[in-house]
């Protein structure tokens, strides 16, 4: 019986391990999130989950967990930033505007047209692009301004998240952890890129 809930408990203390670090550091004032940058991932979030429900219905919500859980967390972090983050940056980057802008336009196409399967496919390509920034400031960046002890936990929690959907053939939760287990790997790899770049720059200085 352990066994079957074993991913589900594995993603919930990985989730709530990643939040104490994250909320901690928005709370003391070390993390500064943009707030646009979380109100898009929830509204994306909770699209990806409705898209999914009315796909695979009750049945498949122990599969989409992850999503769930995810969310969650993202709307929790949202209630952290407005309560204990001073100076807000609430403006909308130019990709943050279009992806935000095409996310509205797969939500209202799908309430016209009830493709589930193809809203949430959408949704989980903008999503992922929304890191491309990101991957291209760790690329370029001289020394490392993430965390990597939070982004490695969130991947391993994408990772497991992965399984039930998996095991049970729900094509959409698979889509949406294995997207989420992507974007957060390859953070974790630049991170690591950097991390190796700065000990070896280091050690040059030191000969």
């Amino acid at each position: 019986m352990i066994l079957k809930f074993l991913p589900d408990i594995i993603i919930f203390i990985c989730i709530a391990t990643y939040l104490v670090i994250y909320l901690s550091g928005i709370r003391s004032g070390k993390v500064k999130p943009t707030l646009s940058t979380w109100v898009f991932f929830a509204f994306a979030g909770v699209l990806s989950f409705i898209t999914d429900f009315r796909e695979t219905g009750a049945q498949g919500l122990f599969a989409n967990s992850y999503n769930i859980l995810d969310t969650s967390g993202v709307f929790a972090t949202l209630i952290f930033i407005v309560l204990f983050q001073k100076n807000i940056n609430t403006k909308f980057n130019k990709l943050e505007k279009w992806c935000l802008v095409a996310v509205i336009i797969v939500g209202i196409l799908w309430l016209l047209s009830g493709q589930n399967v193809l809203a949430h496919l959408s949704i989980q390509l903008i999503l992922f692009i929304s890191y491309i920034p990101m991957f291209v400031h760790l690329w370029k960046a001289k020394e490392n301004t993430e965390s990597l002890s939070m982004w490695s936990i969130d991947s391993v929690a994408s990772a497991v998240g992965s399984i039930n959907p998996i095991v049970n053939r729900y094509l959409l939760s698979t889509v949406y952890g294995l997207r989420s287990a992507l974007s957060t790997f390859l953070t974790v790899l630049l991170i690591l890129r950097l991390k190796y770049k700065a000990r070896k720059l280091s050690t040059l200085s030191a000969q």
